[in-house]
């Protein structure tokens, strides 16, 4: 019997051993399936206890990385930086773990420890695009925080709980009121939680403004049961009355994942219409957050269905009028959309797109990016930075019509619970050009002339310069303008000032020199080697300068007159002068100009210059009105001399004639411009 004992034992630990696997190998399946259901927050438990009992470094690994994801989705970023981390020193064959890993340390705000974590996921995936936006984030995400735009960002206590309150919507054109998604908790109300995302099932709440204090008032859930379903109701549109809404509402049952569908809905009579499913997608495919215009033609809304460019993308669809159907969904293509999640969009009245991205340079997290078309029709997307974003995730921003005013949701650091509601408001921006309008040869104002501030917004002003030749007006954000300065005997001059990039309050200080047209006046900045004619690079910009002139005065005819020192042979210096003005003259026939406008010929040293006023400003020793011919020059010191020789050196325009008839090329060429 005593022999016997020992295979019995050796049986039953087998046994055991066997009992034991077969569990974990449940587990694993059940924790697999609810995993790929999207039930983050019960998957969560479930791999936790498969890693108390695992002894295989490999499935260590495997279900590390999938506790790191998990912890992703449900955005505990700590956690999940730790189990990504984890998983990588028990060798993870998951090669996107050392980009989570920077991803969740900038969100984290360990700049050291990010910027580490995506170099070496761009020496793993060279081609990733990914490792080389992480890179570039940290710096920018330090640059943001430490030099804010003027935006100020404030939490609205009063609407926020310690739970998610989320999405806000303006419901009255004058923007007292708000519905917005809230998972806080109700006293006697059965709360459920979500196993997708962790949270208490969402519902719309509302808020108002009390006219008399100025605050919000305490949020109140709607009790309207046709909106507030029993599953989880949010990410909500209205139009610009409040009138009609659209939101999303995520059907669940369990060990599924059924996705998300946008209802709508409107007000009649004071009641809200039963939400009818927006038919924009088969029932199979799961979309959220819809955005509606303000003319209700157009809804925007996110979702992975296939066609996209990848991730979470924004799409939109357009109908004809409010009582048409919708027609086929658009993907808003790579100038919006990366390989990554694009979410919560926004337009605006005025055309401008706000939309989250985690897949563009940011700050960490979901960024709230602005963007705009061009005049080609192609979108321009610019980073909101800081205070707008975060290291946190940034969304969900609405703003009070076209002003820069609104609620936008975050949650960053500091805030009273999980997502909290942010106002923010730019002050007025203090955007002005200002200068003065001077003679371009004497460098005297200009009294009294009309300057005209035309915008790309079809805005258009008009001041007088004043005694001292001053001028100034105040600008838009956003606009392209044109300084224009006309007066009497003087060429008219344009200059370009554009607001589109600025940020911060600026001032532009414009001179606007005039060219007069009743004698030759020095053309600045055109210079050539010793004995050369040929323009280089910044001769060439100031002689487009002179292209841009003559487009502004189309009737002019201009003599381009070139003029050498004394120094040298009188025919060599009258041969390289002709060859020098028409240098000048070639280059802008190279650009297009007509040459029945313009004439080229050289005076070599023939014609020397005679001291004005601003001359003897910068050189007292040269007396007004004096000639600087061979014979004053030559019994000057040296240093004077050089500084005479250089003064002579010159290249002017003059007027020949004021009534020449443009070519009808010339008016194709000026509309193909615009």
């Amino acid at each position: 019997m005593k022999f016997l004992k020992t295979p019995y034992i050796i049986a039953c630990a087998l046994i055991l051993i066997a009992t034991a696997c077969a569990s974990q190998q449940k587990l694993t399946r059940k924790a697999e399936a609810v995993y790929e259901a999207g039930e983050y927050a019960k998957a969560v438990e479930l791999f936790e206890k498969l890693l108390e009992n695992e002894k295989s470094r490999v499935n260590q690994a495997q279900y590390n990385y999938q506790l790191a994801e998990c912890y992703r989705h449900l955005n505990n970023t700590r956690k999940a930086e730790a189990a990504y981390r984890k998983a990588i020193r028990l060798k993870t064959r998951e090669k996107d773990a050392y980009y989570w890993v920077g991803y969740m340390a900038l969100k984290n705000e360990k700049y050291k420890e990010a910027l580490e974590a995506f170099k070496a996921f761009q020496k793993l995936i060279p081609k990733d695009v990914r490792g080389q936006i992480g890179i570039e984030s940290v710096a920018a995400a330090q640059e943001w925080a430490a030099n804010p735009t003027r935006y100020i960002v404030e939490n609205v206590k009063q609407i926020n709980s310690r739970e998610h309150d989320f999405c806000p919507a303006y419901m009255s054109e004058d923007f007292l009121s708000i519905y917005f998604t809230s998972s806080r908790t109700e006293e006697d109300m059965k709360q459920t939680v979500n196993q997708v995302s962790g949270m208490f099932t969402t519902r719309l709440y509302e808020s108002r403004i009390d006219r008399k204090k100025g605050d919000w008032n305490k949020p109140v859930m709607l009790l309207d049961t046709t909106l507030n379903t029993e599953f989880d109701n949010g990410a909500l549109s209205s139009s610009p009355d409040g009138t009609t809404i659209y939101y999303t509402i995520c059907k669940m049952e369990p060990g599924k994942n059924i996705g998300c569908q946008i209802y709508t809905s409107s007000l009649r009579g004071g009641v809200w219409t039963s939400p009818q499913r927006v038919d924009i997608v088969p029932d199979s495919i799961s979309v959220g957050h819809p955005a509606i215009s303000a003319d209700g033609l157009e809804l925007y809304f996110t979702s992975r269905m296939k066609g996209g460019v990848g991730g979470s993308d924004i799409w939109k669809v357009q109908r004809i009028s409010e009582s048409a159907a919708w027609g086929s969904p658009i993907n808003l293509g790579p100038e919006i959309n990366t390989e990554s999640d694009e979410d919560f969009p926004y337009i605006r009245k005025d055309g401008v797109l706000f939309f989250s991205s985690n897949g563009r340079v940011g700050m960490g997290g979901f960024d709230i990016f602005r963007a705009t078309k061009d005049d080609a029709g192609k979108w321009r997307v610019v980073n909101m930075q800081s205070p707008i974003n975060s290291p946190g995730d940034d969304f969900g921003i609405i703003f009070q019509g076209n002003t820069e005013k609104g609620l936008f949701t975050s949650n960053r650091k500091g805030g009273r619970g999980e997502d909290d509601i942010y106002s923010f408001e730019l002050p007025e921006l203090q955007l002005i050009v200002t200068g003065k309008l001077r003679d371009m040869s004497t460098k005297k104002p200009i009294v009294d002339a009309e300057i005209l501030l035309i915008g790309s917004d079809g805005s258009r002003q008009s001041v007088r310069s004043k005694i001292d030749g001053a001028y100034s007006f105040k600008l838009n954000q956003y606009v392209d303008y044109i300084v224009l300065s006309a007066y009497q005997g003087y060429l008219r001059r344009k200059i370009n000032v554009s607001t589109r990039d600025v940020f911060d309050n600026k001032t532009f200080n414009v001179d606007i020199d005039l060219i007069t047209m009743a004698k030759p006046v020095e053309i600045p900045n055109i210079f050539y080697e010793s004995g050369q004619w040929i323009l280089n690079d910044a001769s060439k910009k100031a002689v487009e300068e002179l292209g841009k002139l003559l487009d502004d005065n189309p009737n002019v005819v201009i003599e381009i007159g070139s003029h050498t020192d004394m120094v040298g042979d009188a025919m060599n210096n009258m041969n390289l002068s002709k060859r020098r003005a028409q240098s000048v003259v070639d280059y802008l026939l190279q650009k297009g100009h007509d040459a029945d406008r313009i004439v080229a010929r050289g005076f070599g040293a023939s014609t020397p210059v005679v001291v004005t006023e601003e001359i003897a400003r910068q050189i007292p020793e040269f007396t007004v009105g004096t000639v600087l011919s061979p014979d004053f020059v030559i019994q000057l010191p040296r240093d004077l001399q050089d500084k005479a020789n250089q003064i002579n050196r010159r290249t002017e325009l003059k007027i020949l004639s004021s009534n020449y008839i443009p070519k009808p090329e010339f008016f194709e060429k000026r509309k193909n411009k615009k």
